[in-house]
């Protein structure tokens, strides 16, 4: 069983715990650095992503690859989910648990559905859930994507073009919350660009740096973070900028920025020598 090492890891820690079925040791705070996880911006439709919320197979072949595994993922509807799940091996997808929405990984059926539930070590959570199929259907969202492991030949990935190709979302990302900030919406606007504007820099990205290590730079963007939560226990009536300095944030913005480029420059070193 292998626990959360850092902020909403939960699928990180769930495919740590595929990887150990399959007999390698490993945990999400490696895997995220070894692929260079603080390193990496990307949109999906209008929301822009950082950190954990980069899951799935796209994210997780990175790490994966080199290695000789590749992530298949399969969507189905919820109600053929428990037969799919009696004629599969061990799994991970998305479910509402008794400690929130967050990934899990299925490991067997003998009557019941066995469930690994990854969580923080200490934290009194039940490290392993047992459901029956009708528990287990109400507390998952149709449909449902279920991802696996497979071995594969190893395959190298290009880290230095998916940092590359994250300056621009992160120059885009601080963009739209400039715009965003400078004038007034509905109070409900604020709530739904928590997730799609702000999270990135002001919540995963903070993660992420502490991950590796620029703890001065991620408590500069707690201020932020601190005066962007301000502004929402308001009644959010007023114009943003007005609370959140957003000069500073792009001025933090700008050495994010540098820290990429400062990786890939690291990374053609190494690759020279």
């Amino acid at each position: 069983m292998k626990f959360m090492h850092f902020k909403a890891s939960c699928s990180y820690a769930a495919l740590a715990d595929l990887l150990e079925l399959e007999g390698l040791d490993i945990e999400d705070d490696q895997i995220a650095l070894d692929m260079g996880l603080p390193w990496i911006f990307a949109k999906d439709g209008d929301t822009y992503l950082a950190g954990p919320m980069l899951q799935g197979a796209k994210w997780f072949d990175l790490w994966l690859k080199p290695k000789g595994f590749a992530f298949r993922e399969n969507t189905i509807k919820t109600d053929v989910l428990p037969e799919t799940l009696q004629h599969s091996g061990p799994c991970m997808f998305g479910m509402q648990t008794p400690y929130g929405k967050h990934a899990v990984v299925f490991t067997g059926y003998d009557g019941n559905f066995h469930l690994l539930n990854p969580t923080y070590e200490n934290s009194g959570e039940a490290t392993e859930l047992v459901m029956s199929a009708q528990e287990l259907t109400a507390a998952i969202d149709s449909p449902v994507t279920i991802g696996c492991l497979r071995r594969t030949a190893p395959h190298s990935v290009n880290l230095h073009a998916v940092w590359e190709a994250s300056l621009p979302v992160l120059r885009q990302n601080v963009a739209e919350i400039a715009a965003f900030a400078s004038t007034s919406h509905a109070p409900e606007a604020y709530m739904e660009a928590l997730n799609r504007l702000f999270r990135p820099l002001l919540l995963d990205g903070i993660t992420m740096l502490e991950l590796a290590g620029e703890m001065t730079f991620s408590t500069q963007l707690r201020e932020l973070q601190a005066a962007l939560m301000r502004f929402m226990r308001t009644d959010r009536s007023g114009i943003l900028a007005e609370t959140l300095p957003v000069p500073v944030l792009r001025d933090l913005s700008q050495r994010y920025e540098q820290l990429i480029v400062d990786k890939q420059s690291k990374q053609n070193k190494q690759a020279n020598h």
